[in-house]
């Protein structure tokens, strides 16, 4: 029966590195990780059998941390694209969610009579419905919120990294003598207070990232509000200098001056439009990152082109709107500012289809990206500090709502494309629609 013991533990070790895959950000490219991930694993995995065989079964609850904990950690290390708390705690969350698991099998074939099979099947099934849990409900969340959060880590890095030891110290190794009522007592206690605490940290990692969307949005709409402001006053000035206008324009009709007249209207019509406040969208979120960031273009020297058809209200949350009009309109503002005064051009579709699919189509001059990955988008180096982070967090937003994301270079003008599904499109609809736009996830 030890071979169900055995084969349990294989496929234990298996799904470690998978759960920990699933909320990972590489560095490198997802077929170079992978390769040197599975590679490195698959060596520490066949460092541990063997020393399982050795030396007892029960031996590897002793010495996991040197020869499999600390092994990985460095390996991976050097494959994240993070380098700092959110790297360690990732680590730390997906290595003690497993210890839990395997724990908790443990347990259950404990209550079996230590027969190995209910520990092989309980293992079988609960790993990858882990899996899949982690895949639907936590991945794309926990993605956003390693992207917007860059700090607030460490201290929970350190919650993670206390519970990981304290269930390593606590742990019942297969084949050991269960503890007495006070040693077990303790045990169940780390166990529940463990995804307790975990989620506990969760939810204040998302209320931090809502907070923080929340003070961008409500920067957006304060630059709006200034604006409309400044032109409301420059109004009201033109307004009370109008009577001069007036009389300027009567004493060159006196004059016989209409030539002149006509020239002055026409100026003055002109510098009047000019001041008259443009509402893009009924939306105030919308119209607010519209107006802050068409202002910065056209303050750059980019002519703009707005064509803008949604509505007051949409079936999307504002937020996740406003993250991907941001990032898209300052990516493409910065590229305008790369090209020489007279080239600069950004034009800006965005509508809301009857059947409710949000898209935003954006055109800009652009000088040829060094690299494009399969889906167009521009490929940045991950040690960038200010710029590259834009598209990430927009692919998050797609990916939230099942969304298409492409773009492509062509005769100095680069063409992204993103669409939007309500929660409710079938996978069917969906399929539709990219082969219509032609964009990719």
């Amino acid at each position: 029966m030890t071979i169900f013991r055995d084969i349990s533990f294989l496929w234990s070790m298996l799904h470690v590195v998978g759960l920990f895959l699933l909320l990972f950000e590489p560095r490198y490219s997802w077929r170079t990780t992978f390769i040197a991930g599975f590679a490195g694993a698959g060596s520490l995995l066949v460092f541990n059998v063997l020393a399982m065989f050795w030396m007892g079964h029960s031996i590897i609850m002793h010495i996991a941390f040197f020869t499999c904990t600390i092994p990985t950690l460095l390996l991976f290390f050097g494959l994240s694209k993070y380098r700092d708390g959110r790297f360690f705690f990732l680590f730390c969350l997906s290595d003690t969610i497993c210890f839990w698991l395997l724990q908790i099998t443990n347990f259950l074939d404990r209550l079996a009579g230590d027969t190995y099979l209910v520990m092989l099947i309980s293992r079988i099934i609960i790993f990858p419905a882990a899996e899949l849990f982690f895949w639907k409900y936590l991945r794309r969340p926990y993605l956003a919120l390693q992207s917007k959060l860059a700090g607030r880590w460490w201290l929970f890095t350190a919650i993670g990294a206390t519970y990981y030891l304290l269930i390593m110290v606590t742990s019942v190794p297969v084949g050991t003598p269960m503890p007495d009522m006070v040693g077990l007592f303790r045990i169940i206690l780390v166990m529940i207070l463990m995804p307790l605490t975990y989620m506990t940290i969760l939810h204040s990692l998302w209320r931090q990232m809502q907070v923080y969307e929340s003070h961008r949005q409500i920067e957006l709409q304060r630059r709006n509000y200034q604006a409309i402001c400044q032109k409301i006053e420059l109004d009201r000035i033109y307004r009370h200098d109008m009577r001069h206008h007036m009389v300027t324009v009567e004493g060159m009709l006196q004059q016989g001056n209409s030539q002149g007249a006509a020239r002055y209207i026409q100026e003055l019509s002109g510098k009047l439009t000019q001041r008259t406040q443009v509402v893009w969208s009924a939306n105030s979120a919308i119209n607010a990152v519209l107006t802050a960031y068409i202002s910065q273009a056209e303050d750059s020297g980019c002519q703009v082109e707005a064509d803008i058809h949604v509505p007051e209200v949409l079936p999307y949350e504002e937020i996740d709107l406003c993250i991907i009009l941001a990032n898209t309109l300052e990516n493409a503002v910065n590229a305008c500012r790369n090209m020489a005064e007279g080239q600069r051009d950004i034009s800006v579709k965005m509508m809301l289809t009857e059947n409710n699919r949000f898209i935003l189509s954006i055109n800009n001059c652009c000088s040829k990206p060094e690299q494009l990955d399969a889906n167009g988008l521009p490929v940045t180096p991950y040690s960038a500090e200010k710029h590259g982070w834009g598209l990430r967090s927009v692919r998050v937003v797609a990916d939230t709502y099942n969304g298409l994301l492409g773009g492509k270079w062509e005769n100095g003008r680069y063409y992204l494309n993103i669409v939007l599904f309500p929660q409710k499109c079938s996978g069917t609809e969906q399929a539709a629609e990219k082969m219509v736009y032609g964009t990719g996830r």
